[in-house]
């Protein structure tokens, strides 16, 4: 029997939830120009991360992949990153977290990232980059002419960089764990797995 055209669910659809308003949801809007083969959706939820995998969950029907974004932050310490991390790892719903924050991606698009750094360290190696480029130039979150600028054109170098980062932090811990322990990002500052995000979205240009 000849099958019939169009009748084939493609699951096209990739989301993408985030909880970060400004950077992260501007980022990953102007990401999408680099034309992915899927139909890709940016979402901000105003969620801890334990809520932001639940509000995903509702996607994963029909959907080609679903992702959170979030950062470590505060939230191990208030003991809902580990139980989302869990959640999303039984549901299907992917995790980019970034230790501490977005800007750890941010910075990764001009040089490795691999130091312990705080909210004051990040904004001062990209305001370094940026003023760089053009004087008087610095990093605001709200910016997102500067994401589209100075940022998006290097995401592959980004993408590079964070992956070096990640599989060296890999190594350290799988040298004193088991191959099957679950990663602790939570511990290793300076890390993000926006890459395999990115990788995921497989960009054409």
């Amino acid at each position: 029997m000849a099958r019939t055209k169009g009748t084939r669910n493609l699951r096209n659809e990739f989301y993408i939830l985030t909880n970060g308003k400004e950077t992260e949801s501007n980022y990953f809007k102007l990401l999408k120009a680099k034309q992915s083969p899927y139909d890709v959706k940016v979402l901000f939820q105003n969620e801890d991360p334990l809520g932001l995998v639940r509000s995903a969950q509702k996607y994963l029907a029909g959907s080609n992949q679903v992702w959170v974004v979030f950062d470590v932050d505060n939230t191990y310490g208030e003991g809902v990153l580990h139980p989302a991390i869990v959640e999303a790892e039984k549901s299907g719903v992917k995790c980019a977290i970034s230790n501490m924050a977005f800007e750890v991606w941010l910075i990764s698009h001009f040089q490795k990232c691999n130091q312990e750094l705080y909210a004051d360290g990040h904004k001062r190696i990209l305001d370094k980059y940026l003023n760089g480029i053009k004087t008087g130039l610095t990093y605001s979150k709200s910016d997102s002419e500067t994401l589209k600028k100075y940022f998006i054109p290097n995401y592959r170098v980004a993408v590079e960089n964070c992956k070096i980062v990640y599989q060296e932090r890999m190594k350290d811990f799988q040298s004193t764990h088991s191959l099957t322990a679950r990663p602790k990002i939570w511990e290793w500052n300076s890390c993000s797995t926006v890459y395999k995000l990115v990788e995921a979205l497989k960009l054409m240009i």
